[in-house]
């Protein structure tokens, strides 16, 4: 933070001189203009009181301008009489004043005007004003210090109020991060600046109201799943006891289909409350340091299935919820299974700051429009659900969210092997 409000102050002061050089430079032009027409027409009430007085005494001509030398400078040479006949031809044929040299700088103004006398006695004959002023050193540089210790604190004050901007645009990012990855603990801090806390009343009841709707269908599912699962005990407890008894075969071939069907419905429920668990943050779940690649090895052993080829040679340890990874990977590797035509080929590798655990298959693959969306809940590329497939759409629902609860990210993609290929990403 004291490296960007730093950064910061540097780049605001940087601009400010920029910003004061632009303007200088523009505005130069413009006070060297508005300088010239003011000695000109000031030049211009002098010249006609100047001549006058030199008509009424033209013998002491140099007394008249030492006296208006000395009004309009120190100089005493400052005001002098001069033969047209010297200048050059266009200002020979010119009778009005005007600017013969000006210059300005940062530290001297310089403006040499020539006036011509308008009397017909005083015929190829001009008044030269001469005006200079000047700056000392120590004015100029104290002008400059000054100069600087302004935009200096202009700075920061600029500086302050944009940080104190960047903080709260970064405490919004934070409340909006926070939601979207389902935590609603986090709110904003209340302000003494109205506008800014209409603003944090609007996001924090937003966050609020987001939380209280995730709540009902969290808690709605878990009340569905309680409720159901009691009758649907019964129910199988009762044709546990139908199938027992003697029954003609096409009754206990139903019987064995309705047992199957309410071992299906259990299974949804169980999968249900799972996604519940995990979408519910304020639950916490156990977590211990697990090895992935030990873990990936006792699942594949424990499947023991001809289509499954093992080829891990990296490991990395996560801090994860045993169960639920186990739970994540499994269904990870039944897909693989179900879809895949003669193998599934599991691997890992670490690829920069990445490790990447990749499932591919030699099946039909996941159509690329269909690959973001068979990660969300009761989404299957097979629509026509049958007891080959099996499964309501939910086993990959379940290891994005499980794999997300442990830093990692699920992405698919097609395979070598001419299947789909999931890939889990850690950041090392």
């Amino acid at each position: 933070m004291r490296s960007l409000v730093i950064s910061l102050y540097i780049l605001v002061l940087g601009c400010m001189f920029l910003i004061s050089f632009v303007v200088e430079q523009w505005g130069e032009s413009y006070y060297k203009q508005e300088t010239g027409e003011e000695y000109l027409a000031y030049s211009q009430k002098l010249a006609p009181l100047i001549e006058k007085d030199i008509l009424e005494n033209p013998q002491d001509t140099q007394g008249i301008l030492r006296f208006w030398s000395d009004i309009i400078e120190d100089d005493p040479e400052a005001i002098q009489i001069i033969e047209l006949g010297a200048l050059n031809q266009k200002s020979t044929a010119s009778l009005e004043a005007y600017i013969d040299t000006l210059d300005i700088t940062n530290q001297t103004d310089h403006v040499h005007i020539i006036s011509p006398f308008k009397d017909s006695s005083l015929q190829n004959q001009a008044i030269s004003f001469t005006y200079y002023d000047s700056f000392s050193d120590a004015i100029v540089i104290k002008y400059y210090i000054g100069r600087f210790i302004i935009y200096a604190f202009m700075t920061l004050i600029l500086t302050l109020i944009a940080w104190l901007v960047y903080r709260y645009i970064n405490q919004i990012s934070q409340v909006a991060k926070s939601v979207s990855s389902g935590r609603f603990d986090l709110r904003m801090p209340n302000s003494r600046l109205q506008a800014v806390q209409n603003l944090a009343t609007d996001i924090n009841n937003m966050a609020a109201s987001i939380e209280e709707k995730n709540n009902e269908n969290l808690i709605l599912t878990g009340a569905i799943h309680h409720e159901l699962r009691i009758p649907i005990t019964r129910i199988r407890l009762a044709l546990d006891m139908l199938i027992q008894m003697k029954q003609d075969t096409t009754s206990l071939e139903l019987l064995a289909d309705m047992d199957q069907d309410l071992e299906e419905l259990s299974s949804l429920m169980e999968e249900l409350l799972t996604i519940s668990r995990l979408r519910l943050r304020g639950v916490e779940l156990d977590k211990e340091d697990i090895s992935l690649s030990q873990q990936v090895s006792t699942l594949v052993q424990k499947l023991n299935h001809d289509k499954v080829h093992l080829t891990i040679h990296e490991d990395l340890t996560l801090q994860a919820n045993q169960t639920l990874l186990d739970r994540a990977l499994i269904n990870i590797i039944n897909n693989g299974i179900k879809y895949s035509d003669t193998k599934l080929v599991i691997s890992a590798r670490k690829e920069a700051n990445l490790f990447i655990l990749t499932f591919e298959d030699d099946g039909i693959g996941i159509p690329e429009n269909e690959r973001d969306m068979i990660l969300k809940p009761f989404y299957r590329t097979d629509k026509s659900r049958n007891r080959n497939t099996g499964g309501f759409g939910l086993g990959l629902a379940i290891a994005d969210l499980v794999i997300k609860d442990c830093q990692g990210q699920i992405k698919i993609a097609q395979s070598e092997l001419g299947g789909a290929a999931i890939s889990i990403h850690w950041h090392l």
